[in-house]
């Protein structure tokens, strides 16, 4: 019995000593601004790290301080990179995403279509708003899903300026499937309204 309590005191010594040296590693490289580093070394030490039991919200923390360091600095592309690896990182783990990343990615996506929508790139901005959409359509805040749908319907609005609306028809019956069924708030005139102008744009041969 004795010879057990020394060894589980051991363990422990050794467990509490590799939460020190982890919890050091991660401060020197936050300090030197090595934030992808600072991730990397957290999620190489996960394994050993089994007394932390908020490490994953840790981790968490940093895909987000990462996301709004780059919209800080106005590199969206890399602020979609880093949006992309923090959701792929949620769905690792069987999550959704959280409310802030949710909004993290709602205002990322937004930015990023209001570019391009500015440099006249209309279709490549609904493109953005479809991504907004697909990530928020189902988010738990009633603002997030209506953030969605104003993206949606956005999009659908750059499509036809564009020239293209049975492009945007198309993406009405894309979102019906994915969803399984109506779009929530949609109103049905849209729809009509789309189909009288890709009609019209296939007579003349504008849009095929």
């Amino acid at each position: 019995m004795r010879g057990l309590l020394i060894f589980a005191a051991a363990l422990f010594g050794a467990l509490f000593m590799i939460e020190i040296v982890a919890a050091c590693g991660a401060w020197w490289l936050h300090g030197q601004g090595r934030y992808d580093d600072e991730i990397a070394w957290f999620e190489e030490m996960k394994p050993m790290l089994v007394l932390d039991l908020g490490l994953e919200g840790r981790i968490a923390g940093l895909y987000r301080g990462r996301i709004r360091r780059e919209l800080m600095e106005g590199h969206l592309d890399r602020a979609a990179r880093a949006l992309r690896l923090a959701r792929a990182r949620a769905r690792s783990l069987g999550t959704s995403p959280d409310t802030e990343l949710i909004a993290l990615g709602i205002e990322t996506f937004t930015r990023a279509a209001d570019r391009l929508e500015a440099h006249g790139r209309l279709s490549l901005a609904a493109d953005w708003d479809d991504s907004l959409f697909v990530l928020a359509v189902r988010a738990p805040e009633p603002r997030h899903r209506y953030a969605a749908l104003a993206a949606f319907m956005e999009g659908l609005d750059l499509r036809a300026r564009d020239g293209k609306p049975c492009a945007a028809l198309a993406r009405i019956a894309w979102a019906k499937r994915g969803l399984g069924g109506q779009v929530p708030g949609l109103q049905s005139n849209v729809e009509e309204d789309l189909s009288l102008q890709c009609h019209l744009s296939r007579r003349t041969g504008r849009e095929r």
